[in-house]
């Protein structure tokens, strides 16, 4: 089954954390707005409404994996 990875599910201890900084970080946006991006690819290819092979969905994931690791130290220690 797929499922879209939201952050603010995944991280509730961090709810309110997580939008302040979106509004007061640009670059932080920036960070969120690539994980989500990439992950509603993600979600896509997973889905079956779009071709691809394993290798390109296996970079994919890896990918949202670093950037989820950016997002929460930017919310611990940021």
């Amino acid at each position: 089954m797929t499922a879209e990875h939201n952050l603010r599910e995944e991280f509730r201890e961090y709810g309110d954390a997580l939008a302040e900084r979106r509004k007061s970080h640009p670059g932080f946006d920036g960070l969120v707005g690539r994980y989500q991006d990439l992950d509603k690819r993600i979600v896509d290819l997973e889905s079956g409404n779009q071709p691809f092979d394993d290798e390109t969905l296996g970079r994919l994931r890896r990918e949202r994996v670093v950037l989820k690791d950016k997002i929460v130290q930017e919310l611990t220690y940021g």
